[in-house]
Parts: structure tokens; C-alpha cells; sequence
């Protein structure tokens, strides 16, 4: 088995991996217009997954901010993690608008032909 590059990585870069592009596209090359490419087709393929992690973060939230134990995070008067929800929100949807303006520079994903199947 080949070693994980993202397994000797300190925890906190795991968990800006699990949720920045920027992270990944600062890692890789973009000089040449092949190299330009392909950060626009990673961004294409990968930027909608962590949006919806963004968005889904911010959903946990605002969740956990409304119910019950939601008391605990009032500081002054002030719901923390409701004050959180909308950061997460514009963050994933700059995400989704990431991926859209990728989509338009790589184009659209290569969709494989179908496959005659056998009925056996």
C-alpha cells in the first residue's frame, strides 16, 4: 500500500485539510497553464464536498445553539455558536462559487460511456 502523504500531518492541518480548498490548491503547482488546469479541475471536483462540509458545520451549529443545552454557549448575552452560523454559511457558499467558476474555466467532468451489461 502506498504511504498517505496526509497521515503525518499535525492535527491541525487535518482539519483545515477537511475543510479549506485553499489549503490544497497552495500546495500545489501553478505556474504553467497545465498546472493552472489542473488546480481548476481539482477545485471543480472537490470544492461542492467541502462546502457541504461548511454548510453542514454551520447546520450542527445553529442546531445545537436552539436546543436545550444552547444556554451554555450565551456569553453575555450573545448566542456564540448562532453567531457562528452565518460565518460557516458565506464560507460554504464561497466554496460553491469556487467550484461553479472552476467548472467554467475546466469545463464540465468527463462522463464515462455506458456499459452493455450482461444479464447472466
Amino acid at each position: 500500500m502506498p504511504p498517505n502523504p496526509t497521515s503525518d500531518l499535525p492535527v491541525h492541518h487535518a482539519v483545515i485539510a477537511y475543510f479549506w480548498a485553499p489549503w490544497h490548491l497552495r500546495r500545489m503547482p501553478g505556474t504553467t497553464p497545465e498546472d493552472r488546469m489542473a488546480r481548476a479541475i481539482w477545485c471543480r471536483d472537490h470544492c461542492a464536498t467541502l462546502a457541504g462540509r461548511w454548510l453542514l458545520l454551520g447546520f450542527a451549529l445553529w442546531m445545537i445553539q436552539i436546543s436545550p443545552l444552547g444556554f451554555v454557549f450565551v456569553i453575555g448575552g450573545w448566542p456564540v455558536l448562532g453567531l457562528l452560523f452565518p460565518v460557516t454559511f458565506m464560507v460554504g457558499i464561497a466554496h460553491l462559487v469556487a467550484q461553479l467558476v472552476a467548472q467554467k474555466k475546466a469545463g464540465p467532468p468527463k462522463i464515462d460511456p455506458p456499459v452493455d451489461r450482461d444479464e447472466d
